[in-house]
């Protein structure tokens, strides 16, 4: 096991999740998703009332950020009739954003619930088949102009595989696109202080950083490490930058760190001002071209 292997040490033991170094500083998690036993099938049934309520107040209650990341592709890409796949596409969002700007749209959903929503609530083609498989490396070769992926690479089991997969599908030229969670930011960093000061019982952010649950958050990269990933893939960098944004409301990740209610509610205007005060850089955003 991991445990035993040579280059590989356990760094942060943490509330949900085992975190290990290797020998070149990459951290990740110890668990892996049973991808290979999602049935391609979607299950409608999935789709319940609350799900429906988490996808439209909690997954995609920052409607801002959806926009934003079609202005950025819009910057490198004109949209019309452009074919872009995005990869972990939740409740379909973005994608119907761009499809309303004239792009020709796909999507990957690996939950019943988010495909079977974006499919019917949006009239998105949507397929619950993981970038790696045949359908996509034998069916869709060089046929993308555009791939995103938005928040999941810090989610799969074998990024390297993912990207590689997912850079595949792309024509010559063709641009990736991704954002994730940034270990050289404020967050990562304060994190790994408290840790070492506490003697590991006070993580702070780390804990809402990484998680083991199906899906969690498995890695997180640094940015150099992520432009190491791009050019091992054959994609040269052509933008890299760190940019502030949280993907669900202050609630959520307050409730993590926090786990009481009474102190969730007594913290949340604090945490409001803050970050009217300081924009911290905790995401990167980066753009690949391929070769």
């Amino acid at each position: 096991g991991l445990k035993d292997h040579p280059a590989v040490r356990l760094r942060y033991k943490l509330r949900d999740a085992n975190v290990y170094v290797s020998r070149g500083g990459y951290h990740f998690s110890d668990t892996l998703d049973p991808v290979n036993e999602i049935s391609p099938e979607i299950d409608a049934s999935q789709l319940t009332k609350e799900e429906s309520t988490y996808i439209e107040t909690q997954l995609q209650a920052n409607a801002q950020r959806f926009h934003h990341q079609v202005d950025v592709l819009k910057k490198h890409f004109p949209l019309h009739n452009a074919k872009v796949l995005d990869i972990g596409c939740g409740g379909g969002l973005f994608l119907s954003l761009l499809k309303r700007g004239g792009a020709q749209t796909i999507g990957i959903e690996l939950s019943n619930s988010r495909a079977y929503y974006a499919a019917t609530k949006h009239g998105l083609e949507i397929h619950k088949r993981p970038i790696e498989s045949d359908f996509w490396q034998t069916g869709y070769k060089e046929y993308f102009d555009v791939v995103t992926l938005w928040d999941v690479i810090e989610h799969v089991n074998y990024p390297l595989l993912t990207l590689q997969s997912a850079t595949n599908t792309l024509k010559k030229g063709g641009l990736l696109l991704i954002d994730t969670p940034c270990r050289d930011s404020f967050y990562h960093q304060v994190g790994e202080l408290t840790y070492r000061l506490s003697g590991g019982r006070f993580p702070t952010f780390l804990n809402a950083m990484y998680s083991s649950h199906r899906f969690g958050h498995k890695q997180i990269f640094s940015t150099n490490e992520m432009k190491e990933l791009f050019w091992s893939c054959g994609l040269e960098v052509i933008e890299l930058r760190k940019f502030h944004e949280l993907s669900f409301p202050y609630e959520f990740y307050l409730r993590k760190l926090l786990r009481s209610e009474a102190l969730v509610k007594l913290s949340l205007p604090i945490v409001k001002a803050f970050f009217r005060l300081f924009k911290i850089r905790n995401k990167m955003l980066v753009i690949g071209r391929k070769i």
